[in-house]
């Protein structure tokens, strides 16, 4: 008898165990895979991890070797050449060292032209996939289970609260090149700051981090701020972008530029700087900078520029015989 009721005993705690282990998977798990996506849909579809990146050894000289592609801002500018596939890791310390301010310059945006065109590269992508997603839902009445699915995690990284495909059509856009190129210039002073140089901090984006980020050496006492930094060009660039499409600073310069019939339509005008008055202390002054750096640099040439095709893509598009 002794035995049995044992047996019993032993038999329901195995059951009892069971059914735990189901509860706790049922309640327990659900809310791990969504956190789980939550930090896999913030960290994922990086552009960082598509690209080849160059290290620049000491004392190489990144002018020649970026002559060596046939890079020629000039041809650029005016159309008839595409930019090379050319992605730093750093800025070329070149920069600190160049006595002519032209060839400062013209170093400084050949080394951010490219990152800055691969980012809105893989926007128009994204963007392409939401406009083909929100023409089916048009025709369709509804979504499919894996168009849920990706617009779920594009709302998640454009940090949405709320299920709205026709605010996340208003984030998910470019960075007009001129504007980026203008605003890493007077942040890094030409890609010769302490933080440009040692830690790829372009744009000026703070954080609360130190082991994040760079110290001011002018913080003041009582401040916790420090500069964030960035393993590559490429990485900040793209922080720089989602930055401008998700803070609510910004959702004035988002409803603006979403004005324009289309990407390649964007114009970096008055009306769209002065939606970037709080970007800086400068306040009007800033905005007048960057509109007298674009100018005096023919920097808005560069909104129509593309990178060259890589060789799949070459292949992608060659008619079949």
């Amino acid at each position: 008898m002794a035995s049995s009721l044992r047996r019993e005993s032993s038999s329901f705690g195995k059951k009892a165990l069971f059914f735990l282990f189901l509860i706790a998977a049922f309640v327990y798990l659900p809310v791990y895979i969504s956190v789980y996506e939550v930090n896999q849909s913030r960290k994922s579809f990086s552009t960082v991890s598509l690209v080849d990146q160059i290290n620049i050894e000491d004392g190489e000289n990144v002018i020649k070797r970026f002559a060596a592609y046939g890079y020629n801002l000039d041809e650029i500018r005016i159309g008839k050449s595409t930019v090379p596939n050319l992605f730093l890791k750093k800025l070329p310390r070149e920069l600190t060292k160049l006595d002519d301010l032209k060839d400062k310059k013209r170093l400084f945006i050949e080394a951010l032209l490219p990152p800055i065109l691969k980012v809105n590269q893989f926007i128009r992508y994204e963007r392409s996939r939401l406009v083909e997603i929100m023409k089916s839902i048009e025709l369709n009445g509804d979504a499919s289970l894996d168009e849920l699915y990706w617009l779920r995690r594009k709302m998640i990284r454009y940090r949405m609260d709320e299920f709205d495909i026709n605010e996340l059509y208003t984030r998910m856009n470019i960075i007009p090149p001129s504007l980026a190129l203008a605003q890493a210039a007077i942040e890094t002073g030409w890609g010769t700051s302490r933080f440009a140089q040692d830690a790829n901090a372009l744009y000026g984006q703070w954080t609360w981090n130190d082991e994040k980020g760079m110290i001011p050496l002018e913080r003041e006492q009582g401040e916790s701020h420090s500069i964030r930094k960035f393993n590559s060009l490429i990485s900040a660039v793209e922080s720089y972008a989602l930055n401008l499409n998700t803070h609510p600073a910004y959702k004035d310069f988002r409803m603006e530029r979403n004005k324009f019939p289309s990407m390649d339509q964007i114009k970096v005008n008055e009306d769209l700087l002065f939606t970037l008055l709080y970007y800086s202390e400068l306040g009007f002054e800033y905005i007048d900078n960057l509109n007298d750096i674009m100018n005096s640099n023919n920097m808005r040439a560069f909104d129509k520029a593309r990178l060259q095709k890589t060789p799949y893509e070459e292949l992608r598009v060659t008619p079949e015989t």
